[in-house]
């Protein structure tokens, strides 16, 4: 019996360093994608962040990552598991042809600017759910 075969998309913030895997005998690509979860360059007492908000350019190789996929599974993470992450799968499996009904499970937080974003990257329209604001 064959061990699964698993793809990582790890994001990392642009200041930190990118994460290694050990497991490569069963890891069939890692895509490293680096930018901060923000989704405004100031706080609500108009304090600015002083770090740069995501561009489109910060997922670039996206979609030519998730179209060539040929594993098991596919492992997107962050720091935290439940905004930027959130976001880039939920991107990943509308343009799958799933449902990106994930934007409004209340366990996750996607940041809306990085959901728009991984969506543009995929050419696909962001979906119609109303995307939760950061808690």
């Amino acid at each position: 019996m064959r061990s699964e075969l698993v793809s990582v998309i790890s994001i990392a913030s642009s200041d930190e360093k990118d994460v290694e895997f050990d497991c490569k005998e069963n890891l069939c690509g890692v895509l490293h994608l680096k930018f901060n979860d923000l989704e405004k360059e100031y706080d609500e007492e108009g304090i600015p962040y002083g770090r740069p908000l995501p561009k489109s350019k910060d997922l670039n190789g996206l979609k030519e990552f998730v179209v060539q996929l040929r594993c098991d599974r596919l492992v997107v993470h962050c720091y935290e598991g439940t905004s930027r992450s959130a976001a880039v799968a939920s991107a990943i499996w509308k343009f799958r042809g799933g449902s990106d009904t994930i934007l409004t499970h209340q366990r996750f937080a996607p940041n809306r600017l990085v959901y728009i974003l991984a969506c543009k990257e995929l050419g696909i329209t962001p979906g119609n759910h109303p995307v939760p604001a950061i808690r």
